[in-house]
C-alpha cells in the first residue's frame, strides 16, 4: 500500500488511510483551503474533531494571539503518519500519529523556533458524539477546571487532587479519552478544561498567566525555603526543539472504575509499564508524579509524593517512586535532589545512604559530601546501636519516623526507624565509611531487643511496649533486597505474623494499635492514627516469605490486602480506613510504587522466577487480559469492583 505526501487545494479531501484500518480509532486527514489537520474517527464516525468548529486540530497560543494551526503536507514514515509545515510567529511545528494498539495512539507535537519565544498548545479535541464527560476522579457534569501540574500549596488553596492528566467521554458502553503526558515532561505545566457547554475538552501545557513569585509557605514545610518566579507559558529558545506527546485511547467501559482503569491501562501501554495491572497502576503512580523541581537548585527533577504537597520532594517518596519507576536518569536525579535538610531528621538519612549505594553499584556518582552528612547524623544520633531520632520541632515529640504525627520521648528508638538503620550502616561500610562488623550486629541486637516476647510482636518502640507497630519490619525488608541478609530471627517475624492475623482489622493493620489491635484512645483508625498503609502490611507479609514462611500463604495474604485496596477505585491511597475500609487521603500516593519493586526483588532474591501469582490474580480479578503483549480491559469478566 502507498501513503502519498499530498499538496494543497481548494478541495475538501478526505484520506481515509488504509494502514489504520484495524484499529478502534484512527486518525483521518482532512484538507481545506487552509490546510490539512485531522480528526479521529471510530469505524467512520468522527469522535475527536477540531475544538474550533471547521478549525485547524491544535491551537497555539502566543501573547499576542491564538494560531489555528494548519499543515502543508503529509506522509508516511513507518508507522507514523506525519503533518508537516505548520506555522505561528516565530516557529514551526509538526505532528505525528502512531497506532500502539488497537484503541490507543500516540501524538506527538514538535515545535521548532525560529526566534526567542513563548507560547503553550492545546492538545484538545471537540466531542462529536453525544456522552458524559469523565476526569479520573469521576463524572464532570458542570463544566470544571484542574490542573495536575499547579496544585499544591504553592498555588493556595488545593481544591483538587486531580493527579491523572485525562479527560475522556463516555458514549454508552465506549470510552474515548485523551491523556497527557506527566507534568514533569512539561514543565510542571498542565492544565485541564472540561467544557460542556462547548463539548471541548482542552488539554493545555500553559495558561498564559503571568509571572509571579510562588513558594511553599512555611508553616507546610519545616525545613528549607521552596520558591522560584513561575508564569504560564513555554519558553523556547531560537534553534530549539521541543516535543509533547498525548494519548488517545477507546476502551469498553461500565462504570467509573473502568474508566479509570482504561486511563491506567492506556498510559501503561505507551510507556511500557504493562507486565500487568498492579505494574501498571503503581508505575504510572510514579510516572505521574514525577515534576521539574523548578523551586531547588539540586536536580532537574523530583518525586512528589502527591498534588496537594507541592513541589518537594522528601527522602523515602523519593526513593520508593524512583524504584517503581524503574528509569536510570530520573533514579539519579530524585538521589541528587536531596540536600542536608532534608536528611536530618526521621529515618531520611538512612534511607539516603541506601539509596546512595545503589546509584553508584549501578554506575552512578552520588554527592559524597551529602553521602558523609548523612553517615555521620546517623552515627551522631545512635546510643548502644539503638538509633534515637532527634525532634524536628524543638516543641513536638513527632515526626520520628516516617508515620510522622506519633509520638516518642527523647530517649526512645522507634522500631520503624531501626531495620533501615542496620540497612544504612552496611551501605555506609560498602561506601567507604568506617563501620564495623561489631556496630552493624549492635544494631541489629537493638532491633531484635524491640520485640515483645510475652505479647509476641514487634512492639511500636523500645519504649512503647504496649503498643503494637506494624511499620517495624519494612525496613529489614529493604535491608534484604539490597544486601540478601536477614535481620530478625525467623521465628520473631513469624510470630509477629501470627499476633498480627489474629488482631488486624477487617481492612489491613493498623499501623499502630493496643496489643490486642484495638486503636489507641483517642485514634480515628486513619493515616497515622490507627490507618492501614498499604506498603507497610505489604512488607510484612514479604518478611513472612523472606523468613520462610509459605509462599501460597503470604500471596493469599497480599491478593486479600490488595483487594481492600482497589476496592474503590484502581489507586493506591496513602491510607485507608480500618474502621470504615474507604480511602484515605492521596489516591495514586507516591511510596506504594515501591511494592512493586520490593515484591520483585525478594522474589528474584529467593530464586522465585516464575510469574507473580499475585499479580495473575489480580489481573483476572480486575477483568485484565495480555494480548500481543498489551493489557487490555474486558470489563464483562471483572470481580472486583466496588459494591453498589
Amino acid at each position: 500500500m502507498k501513503y502519498f505526501c499530498y499538496k494543497l487545494s481548494g478541495l475538501a479531501i478526505l484520506f481515509l488511510i488504509t494502514f489504520f484500518a484495524n484499529a478502534n480509532i484512527r486518525p483521518i486527514v482532512h484538507s481545506s483551503s487552509k490546510g490539512l489537520y485531522v480528526q479521529i474517527e471510530d469505524d467512520n464516525h468522527p469522535i475527536f474533531i477540531s475544538l474550533q468548529n471547521d478549525g485547524a486540530g491544535l491551537l497555539l497560543t502566543q501573547p499576542g494571539g491564538t494560531t489555528e494551526v494548519w499543515y502543508e503536507g503529509s506522509n508516511k514514515d513507518g508507522e507514523n503518519l506525519n503533518l508537516i509545515g505548520g506555522h505561528a510567529t516565530g516557529l514551526e511545528i509538526s505532528e505525528s500519529y502512531r497506532i500502539i494498539t488497537c484503541g490507543l495512539i500516540e501524538r506527538t507535537v514538535t515545535v521548532t523556533a525560529k526566534s526567542d519565544q513563548r507560547y503553550y498548545l492545546d492538545f484538545g479535541w471537540k466531542t462529536k458524539q453525544a456522552g458524559e464527560f469523565y476526569s479520573f476522579m469521576g463524572e464532570e457534569k458542570t463544566s470544571k477546571k484542574y490542573s495536575p501540574g499547579c496544585s499544591g500549596p504553592e498555588f493556595g488553596e488545593n481544591k483538587t487532587l486531580e493527579t491523572f492528566p485525562f479527560l475522556g467521554i463516555r458514549v454508552e458502553e465506549k470510552l474515548y479519552g485523551i491523556i497527557g503526558d506527566t507534568p514533569g515532561m512539561w514543565e510542571n505545566r498542565s492544565f485541564m478544561i472540561f467544557d460542556k457547554e462547548n463539548n471541548n475538552l482542552s488539554l493545555c501545557n500553559g495558561d498564559g498567566s503571568s509571572k509571579k513569585m510562588i513558594a511553599i509557605p512555611y508553616n507546610v514545610d519545616a525545613t528549607n525555603i521552596y520558591r522560584t518566579q513561575f508564569d504560564g507559558w513555554q519558553h523556547i529558545e531560537q534553534g530549539e526543539t521541543q516535543t509533547w506527546k498525548t494519548w488517545i485511547l477507546a476502551s469498553d467501559v461500565k462504570s467509573l472504575y473502568d474508566v479509570q482503569l482504561s486511563a491506567h491501562l492506556a498510559l501503561a501501554n505507551a510507556k511500557g509499564f504493562n507486565q500487568s495491572g498492579i505494574e501498571a497502576i503503581l508505575r504510572n503512580t510514579s510516572y505521574l508524579l514525577l515534576r521539574r523541581n523548578l523551586t531547588r537548585p539540586e536536580s532537574d527533577y523530583i518525586f512528589i509524593s502527591g498534588v496537594g504537597y507541592g513541589w518537594k520532594q522528601w527522602v523515602t517518596d523519593g526513593f520508593y517512586m524512583s524504584k517503581g519507576l524503574n528509569d536510570v536518569k530520573f533514579d539519579r536525579e530524585a538521589n541528587a535532589a536531596v540536600f542536608y535538610d532534608r536528611l536530618n531528621y526521621e529515618d531520611n538519612a538512612q534511607y539516603y545512604l541506601i539509596w546512595s549505594l545503589l546509584i553508584k553499584r549501578a554506575g552512578g556518582s552520588p554527592d559524597m559530601r551529602t553521602v558523609g552528612r548523612a553517615y555521620r547524623f546517623i552515627r551522631d544520633h545512635e546510643v548502644d546501636g539503638l538509633y534515637i531520632p532527634p525532634r524536628l520541632h524543638p516543641d513536638k515529640k513527632c515526626y520520628k519516623t516516617y508515620h510522622d504525627q506519633l509520638n516518642y520521648d527523647d530517649d526512645d528508638a522507634p522500631s520503624s526507624n531501626q531495620g533501615f538503620h542496620c540497612g544504612a550502616l552496611m551501605a555506609a561500610k560498602e561506601l567507604g565509611f568506617p563501620v564495623t562488623d561489631d556496630d552493624i550486629a549492635k544494631a541489629i541486637a537493638g532491633y531484635c531487643r524491640m520485640f515483645n516476647r510475652a505479647g509476641g510482636y514487634m512492639a511500636t518502640s523500645l519504649k512503647q511496649q504496649e503498643n503494637i507497630g506494624q511499620d517495624a519490619l519494612y525496613g529489614e525488608v529493604l535491608t534484604y533486597v539490597v544486601f540478601g541478609k536477614k535481620l530478625l530471627p525467623d521465628e520473631m517475624v513469624k510470630k509477629h505474623l501470627e499476633t498480627t492475623m489474629r488482631i488486624q482489622s477487617p481492612y489491613g493493620m493498623r499501623v499502630i494499635s493496643k496489643a490486642n489491635g484495638d486503636l489507641l484512645d483517642g485514634h480515628s483508625g486513619v493515616y497515622t492514627n490507627g490507618g492501614s498503609w498499604f506498603l507497610n502490611d505489604a512488607a510484612n507479609y514479604l518478611d513472612g516469605l523472606i523468613h520462610g514462611m509459605d509462599a501460597k500463604w503470604v500471596d493469599d495474604q497480599l491478593i486479600w490486602r490488595l483487594e481492600k485496596e482497589l476496592a474503590f477505585m484502581p489507586a493506591f491511597h496513602e491510607s485507608i480506613s480500618t474502621v470504615t475500609g474507604k480511602p484515605h487521603g492521596h489516591h495514586l500516593y507516591s511510596w506504594n510504587s515501591g511494592y512493586w519493586w520490593l515484591r520483585r526483588e525478594v522474589r528474584k532474591q529467593l530464586g522465585l522466577n516464575d510469574p507473580d501469582p499475585v499479580e495473575l490474580q489480580m489481573d483476572k480479578e480486575l477483568g485484565i487480559s495480555h494480548r500481543n503483549g498489551f493489557l487490555v480491559l474486558d470489563p464483562s469478566i471483572t470481580t472486583l469492583r466496588p459494591v453498589k
